[in-house]
């Protein structure tokens, strides 16, 4: 009877143990709507793209598992704060938000204009930055496009949530341009609202941008950003990423100059 008793209670220590290091490992990410590197599927409320599959490897080598949310980056980032969530996909440098998070190594960086969508034929409506301040630009609220814009208060920002909601206020004459980080991103999402009613600007604002995760630093797992940003940049160096990028037949980021 003994001996039942203590392989039982021995099981049961177990069983305890178990759940205490797999909870322990468990990080919490958000994704969001970021084409082509991040989707969400409505249908299987599930998240894919290279970003999703890097981190989940990076996690897994670690001897963690990833628990996937959907939610629109201001809240995911007000959460990251907070250390309700451990970590989030492509975060933006800035000052400010070092104050809140640990950056990874960037994965790599990218080179591209931000621009300004319009209604057709008023291409030259916006030629400067000065002429922003004559029209409603739509923007994504907490989204960092560049200092001169985002500190600027004689423009007038018509805020959304995320890119469909951006592009609804575009169709629906809520603003008369909108700006854009992510071009491709902006057109299938207005293809798929079956509107073409648009161009861009001849004012453009050239930004390089590095491609980082970020960790809470209220994070409970923050003790594994050491291991984990080890991890990330193996994978970066040694072409990991790279053919992450090209499983789904996209260009990885530049990594020779990038920062790090």
């Amino acid at each position: 009877m003994i001996q039942k008793i203590s392989v039982t209670l021995w099981i049961i220590c177990m069983l305890f143990s178990s759940y205490a290091i797999a909870d322990n490992l468990l990080i919490k990410v958000d994704c969001r709507q970021r084409p082509p590197e991040m989707i969400y599927n409505d249908d299987t409320k599930k998240c894919s793209g290279p970003l999703i599959d890097i981190l989940n490897e990076a996690v897994t080598q670690v001897g963690g598992k990833v628990e996937w949310e959907r939610r629109p980056f201001q809240k995911s980032y007000s959460l990251l704060k907070r250390g309700v969530i451990d970590i989030l996909p492509r975060v933006i440098k800035t000052s400010e938000r070092k104050e809140d998070v640990r950056y990874f190594s960037a994965i790599g960086y990218q080179v591209k204009p931000i621009v300004f969508a319009v209604k057709k034929g008023h291409e030259n409506d916006i030629q400067k930055f000065q002429d922003l301040q004559k029209y409603r630009i739509g923007a994504k609220r907490g989204t960092v496009y560049f200092d001169e814009f985002n500190d600027n208060r004689s423009i007038y920002k018509i805020h959304a949530i995320d890119d469909i909601d951006l592009s609804r206020k575009f169709i629906h004459g809520r603003c008369d341009a909108v700006i854009l980080l992510d071009i491709k991103a902006f057109e299938k999402i207005m293809k798929s609202m079956k509107s073409d009613n648009f161009a861009y600007a001849k004012y453009q604002y050239p930004k390089k941008i590095g491609n980082h995760y970020a960790m809470s630093l209220k994070s409970k797992r923050l003790k594994l950003f050491d291991k984990l940003n080890t991890k990330i940049q193996n994978m970066t160096t040694t072409g990991k990423v790279k053919q992450i990028y090209e499983n789904y037949n996209l260009v990885p980021p530049m990594i020779d100059t990038a920062k790090r």
